[in-house]
């Protein structure tokens, strides 16, 4: 007789503590085995026979005429196991399948009494159907060599599937003693599974034992290899280890910080590769960057970015962030034609034109600063930064009238200068933008609004959230107040609509 698998079952599951969308989890698999496993279940005759005890207990009618033709299968294993001696993967190929379906008979414990199964010897011994599942395949495999492969798919059956999904479960609810007892249980069955070793890491993580969770991670890795059933579970778990590594460096001191900071680094770049264009990107870049300086490698955060300049489908965020590293980094240059590529991708994304308009400043590149800064006032009206942009424009500007002595210039700039200090000033309420997160389908801007004005005010604040050519998508409107002179109150302004790429608000007077 061909070996055979049991039929799989399948649900859908996730880990919220993760935060990853959600991953299939299954029995595996369907069919199949190598031509070179073969497994006799004809011999002795006992074993025959038994093939009509496991159509009866298939088909049974009820529970209770199922659990008695599992209990006569596992007492006639049991009786005279003498008779079986000479063809050990047969008899135990044949105790798993028992084993398979006791293991998921509803309302049974992980070790019942011997007796419950059927067995006659020692009835009142626990039997750990788990742990004895795994002996048997142990032996399987030692009697026949050929079919380890096959054993290795035929462990992820319906009782791996079991303590598998008890492991998210208890994972999900924040049980992280009964997820690590499931984890290991589910391991037992198969160790090379991904699914265990990344409960156990986020069990590690939460019990701040990171070398252990690291360890965890990086077995999800390993064992998930190329295979896209597991892409998620991956890509989370090559986030979550580098980053674990890069706070266990910023902990640690010389070249052990030094050592650990590289392998977090590896760890982002090796994940921005296999996800170019993630709409985390953006942090990853960040982080790879960060793990670079705590490593000391400082002369190597070019080539955080570098990929950029010519990556058509880099998004306009992603070029804002890279800008950022490069001025951290001191490669003005660089900065300003990564933020300059993010307005021209986006005309309408307030920090790119922001950070143009800083860039030239820094190079004393006053008269530039002008254009962005008005793209700028006109997205983010009541931002104080934005108006005193023109400020330092002018100033700038005026400096460089007072060097090549032209009073008729510096008049004029100082009047520019005067004119933006005061207006900024003016404002009765400033803005400061605290995030915008845009999605397929939603965006959502966070504003934190501070009272400047001595009397309170009352505001109607209203954004206007814009597609790729500036078009509008949706219009929001919040009330929010009365604001007290000096306090700040938040306010969200979430649209829904299909690509929003930017927003612009209305000035509050």
């Amino acid at each position: 007789m061909r070996l055979t698998f049991i039929a799989g079952l399948a649900t859908v599951l996730s880990l919220s503590a993760a935060a990853l969308v959600p991953f299939t989890l299954a029995a595996q698999p369907g069919g199949g085995v190598a031509p070179q496993c073969s497994i006799d279940q004809n011999t002795p005759k006992e074993l025959t026979l038994l093939s009509l005890k496991f159509q009866s207990a298939r088909s049974a009618p009820s529970p209770d005429a199922r659990k008695k033709a599992l209990r006569e299968i596992i007492k006639e294993l049991d009786t005279k196991p003498e008779r079986f001696a000479k063809n050990p993967g047969g008899y135990n190929l044949t105790l798993v399948q028992a084993l398979t379906m006791w293991g998921v008979e509803p309302g049974l414990t992980d070790a019942p009494a011997r007796s419950e199964l059927g067995f006659v010897t020692n009835p009142t011994e626990p039997y750990d159907i788990l742990v004895n599942m795994d002996v048997a395949y142990k032996a399987i495999v030692a009697a026949v060599p050929t079919c380890g492969a096959d054993i290795t798919a035929m462990r992820m059956n319906e009782v791996w599937l079991a303590a598998t999904k008890g492991a998210l479960d208890a994972s999900n609810a924040g049980k992280l003693d009964s997820a690590e007892y499931f984890a290991n249980r589910s391991m037992m069955m198969s160790g090379t599974n991904p699914y265990p070793h990344y409960v156990l890491a986020s069990v590690a993580n939460a019990r701040n034992n990171k070398a252990n969770a690291i360890m965890h991670w990086k077995h999800v890795i390993k064992y998930a290899a190329d295979d896209t059933t597991y892409r998620d579970l991956k890509t989370g778990s090559m986030y979550y280890a580098a980053m674990a590594q890069l706070e266990d460096a910023q902990a640690k001191t010389g070249a052990e910080q030094q050592a650990t900071a590289r392998e977090a680094a590896e760890g982002f770049k090796a994940l921005l590769t296999m996800t170019p264009d993630s709409p985390d990107a953006p942090n990853l870049l960040l982080s790879w960057a960060d793990a670079l300086t705590v490593a000391k490698d400082t002369a190597l955060i070019p080539t955080v970015y570098t990929p950029l300049f010519s990556q058509a489908s880099a998004t306009d965020v992603a070029l804002t962030t890279a800008g950022v590293i490069a001025t951290r980094a001191n490669k003005s240059d660089d900065a300003l034609k990564l933020f300059q590529a993010a307005a021209k991708r986006n005309p309408n994304n307030r920090d790119a034109q922001r950070n143009v308009a800083a860039a030239h400043y820094s190079k004393d590149q006053f008269t530039l600063m002008f254009e962005p800064t008005r793209k700028l006032v006109e997205i983010d009206p009541n931002n104080f930064d934005g108006w005193m942009l023109f400020a330092y424009a002018s100033q700038g500007l005026a400096k460089a009238a007072q060097t090549a002595k032209k009073p008729v210039e510096i008049k004029a700039w100082t009047d520019s200068l005067v004119k933006y200090q005061t207006y900024a000033e003016a404002l009765p309420v400033k803005v400061d933008v605290t995030s915008f997160d845009r999605r397929k389908d939603v965006a959502t801007l966070l504003l934190a609004l501070e009272q400047v004005a001595v009397k309170d005010g009352q505001y109607s604040v209203t954004a206007e959230f814009l597609d790729a050519a500036g078009a509008v998508v949706a219009t929001v409107t919040e009330a929010v107040g009365p604001i007290k002179k000096g306090e700040t109150k938040p306010v969200t302004l979430k649209a829904t609509g299909t690509d929003i790429m930017a927003y612009r608000y209305k000035a509050l007077k």
